[in-house]
């Protein structure tokens, strides 16, 4: 049988990156995602004669295959009554399968309308993912969405009631995370000098309201949190001996670690990824950590604000919309003709 071929100009690749806080996705080639939805997801477990599931205040657990899901932006963050919050990664891996399907297609359906038949597929994965993670992953693809072509990529290279009120625990844990990285992002900051206590007095302090109505003016307290990435106090680094080293030394150690030759080159293309980096003035205070450490080089920040939508899947875009990456890709006929004589 001949394979059916595909032109990445007429078709686009789809992308598909799922992290612990959110699923993105989009076209290969774009920049940014076209969808964002929380990975975190509402439940209410239904048994078969249709009453919702009873369980211990504060159970977290996996939804039961009769759940009913809430996905997307207006699912865990809506209260309901009795709903659960789940998510079903764990130390960066899926370790829960039954919630990613309907992730995956509420991200391309219903936000993206698109029909994954129609498109390739790459899903971005983790470096210490598993081979059995990788074979669910292409079942799901190949079974449940019927794509042409599927490609893995690594991203390295609950029910409770309460008779006063319906509000689970996890919910409550839920909403209280996601409120201090409201507020992470609205006041904190990084003092791009250091550590000093003068220094972080004399900044104005930044004002933040709470959903509680309670309203706060914050100062230097507002640069405790983003000092962590720099350097440690000393009475926590004396109760802590195997406190983890700050972003500076493992950069210092890294580059110590190289050839000569190359420090300057890498000195120079430095990138801040993840949501840690967004701190105001981090990206001058680790490059002036940096130059203290090696004053004779050149160093050059990336202070892209957009990277922390989609850092992988921008790797991923680039990857799926190279035409001549095609034959890397796993085709559907491949997958079935593996699966027929069980390899």
């Amino acid at each position: 049988m001949e394979e059916a071929m595909y032109c990445l100009d007429e078709v686009s690749a789809l992308v598909v990156d799922i992290g612990t806080s959110s699923v993105r996705a989009g076209y290969a080639g774009d920049d940014t995602p076209k969808a964002i939805i929380p990975t975190s997801y509402g439940y209410i477990p239904q048994i078969p004669d249709g009453d919702i599931a009873m369980a211990d205040a504060g159970d977290g657990t996996a939804p039961s295959k009769n759940a009913k899901l809430y996905l997307g932006q207006h699912g865990p963050s809506i209260w309901r009554a009795g709903m659960e919050i789940g998510n079903p990664m764990r130390d960066g891996l899926i370790h829960d399968w039954d919630p990613i399907s309907p992730l995956i297609s509420h991200a391309l359906v219903d936000v993206m309308r698109c029909n994954p038949q129609e498109h390739p597929i790459l899903v971005t994965e983790p470096a210490w993912n598993s081979v059995a993670n990788r074979e669910r992953m292409a079942e799901i693809m190949f079974e449940e969405f019927q794509v042409p072509a599927f490609y893995i990529a690594n991203t390295g290279v609950l029910n409770a009631e309460d008779r006063i009120a319906g509000t689970t625990e996890s919910w409550k844990r839920w909403s209280e995370v996601n409120e201090v990285d409201e507020w992470i992002q609205s006041v904190a900051g990084v003092l791009d000098q250091g550590w000093n206590d003068q220094a972080a007095a004399a900044r104005p302090p930044k004002q933040y309201e709470f959903p509680t109505g309670y309203n706060q003016y914050f100062g230097p307290e507002r640069f405790a949190v983003g000092e962590q990435f720099f350097s440690h106090s000393r009475e926590l680094a004396a109760s802590n001996p195997n406190l983890p080293k700050s972003m500076p030394q493992l950069i210092t150690d890294s580059l110590r670690a190289c050839e000569p030759d190359l420090r300057g080159v890498l000195m120079g293309n430095v990138v801040l990824t993840g949501g840690g980096t967004l701190f105001a003035g981090f990206g001058e205070r680790l490059s002036n950590e940096m130059a203290r450490n090696f004053p004779h080089l050149l160093i050059e920040i990336d202070r892209s604000k957009s990277m922390h939508l989609a850092t992988p899947l921008n790797v991923g875009t680039v990857v799926g919309w190279v035409v001549v990456f095609w034959q890397a890709w796993a085709r559907s006929i491949n997958y079935g003709l593996a699966r027929r004589s069980g390899r």
